[in-house]
């Protein structure tokens, strides 16, 4: 379990160079581009983030199963071509019907930019499949260099387009620029893998085709309902209101989920690769399940009450007083992006145990209820009423999804929920002062200066009772110590 632990901080090391990289960043890029370049930017990241699910038709999560090396590289081979072929058809597709989607989206301008989606589909869909391949060889080191070299190449593409000539385009070129960076990288790092590819056969693609069968027919379908439910919001929320409401969410979401998501993905990867390790040699998960669901809680919890504190403050400190409407957003957002962040990791258990088809059904619910509270939100005409709508359906099924999760790997519901009852707990005795420094409308200086205090406090409380986690960040820190 130390050794599990360990890969996770070597991830999330890397992860937060790249996520301070990114935080630093952001705050020059919107004062660049406008609400509404982040509205079409986000449009254009829905569309690729849905073909990118079907680019290789989830065969990539099977990446880590086979005992041998070389059966896995013959599944990567399946995925790459599957993957071209995706790109190629919805490449022809969207340059056909350009105008047409542009003018159905409600967003004329989106038209122009639909032509580099399977560029990003390509690069997106080879990053991943490199992160499992070097999960797999737990190369942890590699992803978290990965990780900065994408968030610095990204943002700095977005930060020159935007001094030169601000618009969509910047930023999607900054993407593009990220992954294709990172994945040489990567690719420089299994150079002595390649003779694997020796051992490819067609036979034997199809046969790991065939017995890996249930991900294209029911994780991929669950992927997509998945990634609907979250990508919908975009979708629904310009054909109601406008590309500068969508820049708003979009920027909420991208804020407080870059370092959630840094840490989550982090995690993920390494829960993936132990927990199938796990299962093949005891045959059980509820040890790792329930040690990775309390540190995940005990990190999120707090930022999420100070973003729901003095969101609209922070947001326009840092980033400028135009996204102050982005901070009541993130403020909203953040309880749903809480419950994503300790699922989303834990949902890898559905892969695990090969229970995509329960999987299938929890995502077909959440995009479904989606749907019917952003269409009623939007008839309603409000947008915060309607984010509000949607992030509270966001916790409902999310948390049920995460309380499943942990009942599925033979923990109960009580001492899950427990969980959860004693981080909030202790988060919001924490943020008390914080509230009380908000109500009593004291100078911006003392807000952000006692949400930081605050913030080093309730995480010293988490560090001080957890006696694994402590060890670790010790020998971290020692070890730093000692190459200096």
């Amino acid at each position: 379990m130390a050794a599990f632990f360990s890969n996770i901080l070597k991830l999330v090391s890397g992860n937060i160079i790249a996520q301070i990289i990114g935080i630093l960043l952001i705050p020059v890029i919107t004062r660049l581009y406008l609400p509404e370049d982040f509205g079409i930017f986000q449009l254009f990241s829905s569309i690729f983030t849905i073909l990118v699910i079907f680019s290789c038709l989830s065969y990539q999560l099977a990446i880590m199963l086979p005992k041998k090396d070389e059966d896995a590289a013959n599944i990567i081979v399946l995925c790459c071509t599957l993957i071209m072929t995706v790109s190629l058809i919805s490449g022809c597709i969207l340059i056909m019907f350009s105008d047409t989607i542009g003018k159905i989206l409600n967003a004329p301008a989106l038209s122009q930019f639909l032509i580099f989606i399977p560029f990003v589909v390509v690069v997106n869909s080879l990053f991943n499949i490199l992160t499992y391949w070097l999960s797999r060889t737990k190369r942890f080191g590699v992803i978290a260099t990965a990780h900065v070299v994408n968030s610095f190449s990204s943002k700095g593409v977005q930060i020159g387009f935007g001094m030169y000539s601000p618009s969509p385009l910047g930023l999607i070129f900054g993407v593009i620029a990220g992954y294709s960076a990172a994945i040489a990288i990567r690719l420089r790092s299994i150079k002595d893998d390649l003779f694997l590819l020796r051992k490819v056969r067609w036979n034997t693609i199809r046969n790991l085709a065939v017995r890996y069968k249930n991900f294209p027919f029911f994780m991929l379908w669950s992927e997509v309902a998945n990634t609907l439910s979250t990508q919908i919001a975009p979708f629904l929320l310009v054909f109601f209101f406008t590309t500068e409401v969508v820049g708003y969410y979009a920027l909420a979401n991208m804020v407080v989920f870059l370092p959630m998501g840094l840490i989550g993905n982090a995690t993920a990867q390494v829960f993936f690769q132990k927990a199938c390790e796990e299962k093949n040699r005891t045959g059980s998960i509820s040890d790792i399940v329930r040690e990775i669901q309390q540190r995940l809680i005990s990190i999120g919890m707090f930022p999420v009450l100070v973003l729901m504190i003095i969101g609209v403050e922070l947001f326009s400190f840092v980033l400028g007083s135009r996204w102050s409407e982005a901070g009541l957003y993130a403020g909203i957002l953040a309880p749903w992006l809480l419950f994503v962040f300790i699922a989303s990791p834990l949902s890898t258990i559905f892969s695990v145990l090969e229970k995509q088809t329960i999987d299938l059904a929890f995502n077909i619910l959440i995009l479904i209820s989606r749907v019917v509270v952003l269409v009623v939100g939007g008839i309603y005409g409000n947008p915060v009423t309607t984010l509000i709508l949607f992030s509270s359906t966001g916790v409902l099924f999310w948390g049920g999804m995460n309380l499943y999760l942990v009942k599925l790997s033979g923990i109960s519901y009580r001492v899950a929920l427990f969980d959860y009852l004693r981080f909030f707990g202790l988060a919001f005795i924490v943020a008390i002062p914080l509230l009380a420094v908000k109500l009593l409308s004291m100078p911006l200086y003392v807000l952000f200066l006692s949400a930081g205090v605050l913030s080093l406090m309730y995480y010293a409380i988490v560090i001080m009772n957890d006696s694994l986690l402590k060890n670790e960040i010790v020998r971290a820190f020692q070890g730093f110590k000692s190459r200096k």
